[in-house]
């Protein structure tokens, strides 16, 4: 059929512009197939990657939280309060040393690390004393307290794993935990000094029961690095059980395949433990200098022998409580020149126990009967309990349980049957029982922290290691099976 020049030119359009739509279709469905082909796979794989590392999810849970728990402990209000102290205290260092106002410091956190510790120890030391007359002057406290009552307060808030109730001596546990980790051996001595009214044998106790709370979640550690070990041991065997009957070359690629996103979440587990047993390796160092702090010790005395978490070998230099730095009031003078007011003689009222420290939880030393005459050391009761000298060691006594002389009732007379029998007194006090040797709790934590990272971190960093020595040897054969091959 004829048609005009124009009217066959606008049809010759028409169905160019049709092809072109067609084949715009058609690049785009293309597109979209090998775009899809090419998703398939690393979706596959990453879901892959996701399977072997969830395989062992119940194992790695509790890590995951206490991991979870460090990190906010680490990034809490409290915590920043701590680190602005460091960093003012610093400040303050660096200008003491400028204009010569600050002399060498002995002893102290400096004592066991050389003189770069000595200058940390400083650092932390005033520190701690700036934080607290900023937090006193708030709050209107005395100054005589190194952390003021609003870290006490915020710490009650703190969720610490191993810590439970609350009060002030939930918010000292807590604060105790944190400065460990953030802070320096001689902040927390001072801390534990400050817990303790000034009496360096209760904060020796008290580190010694800090210890004994981080016990016990250094032991979970431990447990659940040993499962999540045995549980990629099972992966990695079943992946060489698997390898070695494979029957073509398709299955074997992807059995290592396998391998190769099992090496990757045991990367991620030796993160996961490390970070986790990093923790309580920074406090049982802190521990165990703080503890050498208050007993005037060395790590070696404190830990008996014992290889530390933290070290190669324990310190052998004693350490001491950093010397307070303000100069004494004049009221605190006249105090130290007045004189000495003497002990009181004291006498059993009732049975009672003579601890090693004055908290109920302290071990025995010995058992006091009623009426028994005692000596004690200081003038007056601290706390509710009398100090009193057992064979050259510190004993402590419930106030409540001891009297003036005179004060206990007269000892209970009953015959004895039979003739010609004499009126019995009372019963003789069993032997005390031999004192504890040496902070127990703190070689304990020790030696768990110890066993969490070897369980864990150690164990699953051998199993990477075994893996890998099998590739290599794997990928020698299979080059020397090719060479052989192709001569």
């Amino acid at each position: 059929m004829n048609c005009s020049a124009s009217a066959c030119g606008d049809r010759e359009a028409e169905g160019m512009g049709g092809y072109l739509k067609d084949r715009r279709l058609r690049l785009a469905v293309s597109a979209a197939v090998l775009f899809s082909l090419n998703l398939n796979p690393v979706m596959a794989q990453s879901q892959g990657r996701d399977a072997v590392l969830n395989a062992c999810s119940t194992q790695r849970e509790g890590l995951i939280k206490l991991d979870r728990e460090y990190d906010e402990l680490k990034r809490s209000k409290t915590s920043a309060a701590l680190g602005e102290g460091l960093k003012q205290g610093a400040a303050v260092l660096a200008k003491g040393v400028m204009s010569g106002g600050l002399g060498r410091r002995s002893g102290g956190f400096g004592g066991a690390l050389g003189g770069l510790g000595g200058v940390m120890g400083a650092v932390g030391s005033l520190a701690a004393q700036q934080q607290a007359q900023q937090a006193n002057t708030a709050s209107g406290a005395t100054p005589a307290s190194v952390f003021g009552p609003d870290l006490l307060s915020s710490a009650m808030g703190l969720n610490v794993p191993g810590l439970s109730g609350g009060g002030d001596m939930g918010g000292y546990a807590a604060l105790a935990v944190l400065v460990a980790i953030v802070a320096t051996a001689e902040a927390y001595a001072q801390l534990k000094e400050q817990e303790a009214g000034g009496d360096l044998r209760k904060a020796s106790f008290n580190i010694d029961q800090d210890a004994a709370r981080q016990l016990t979640v250094a032991r979970q550690i431990a447990d659940d690095g040993q499962a999540l070990v045995d549980c990629r041991t099972q992966q990695a065997a079943d992946i060489n059980t698997r390898l070695a009957s494979a029957s073509n070359d398709k299955d074997r690629r992807a059995v290592r395949r396998e391998r190769t996103e099992l090496m990757g979440a045991l990367k991620k587990d030796v993160d996961l433990t490390g970070e986790v047993v990093d923790q309580h390796t920074t406090m049982a160092k802190t521990f165990t200098q703080g503890r050498a702090m208050t007993d005037g010790a060395s790590e070696a005395d404190v830990l008996g022998g014992q290889a530390p978490a933290y070290a190669a070998a324990p310190g052998v230099t004693r350490l001491s409580m950093p010397k307070a730095s303000a100069a004494p009031s004049e009221g605190d003078q006249a105090a130290a020149q007045a004189p000495a007011v003497p002990a009181p003689a004291m006498v059993a009222i009732r049975a009672t126990v003579v601890r090693t420290a004055p908290v109920a939880s302290a071990p025995s030393l010995m058992n006091l009967p009623v009426g028994r005459e005692v000596k004690p050391t200081t003038a007056q009761a601290d706390g509710g309990w009398w100090e009193i000298d057992v064979a050259g060691q510190p004993g402590y006594v419930r106030a409540a349980d001891l009297g003036p002389p005179g004060s206990a009732p007269a000892p209970v007379q009953t015959a004895a049957k039979g003739k010609g029998a004499r009126t019995a007194a009372t019963a003789k006090a069993p032997p005390p029982p031999p004192a504890p040797a040496g902070p127990t709790n703190i070689r304990a934590y020790n030696q768990q922290v110890i066993a969490a990272r070897d369980n864990g971190k150690g164990r699953l960093s051998s199993l990477m290691t075994d893996i890998q020595t099998s590739q290599r040897r794997e990928s020698v054969l299979y080059a020397w099976m090719e060479h052989l091959t192709r001569g």
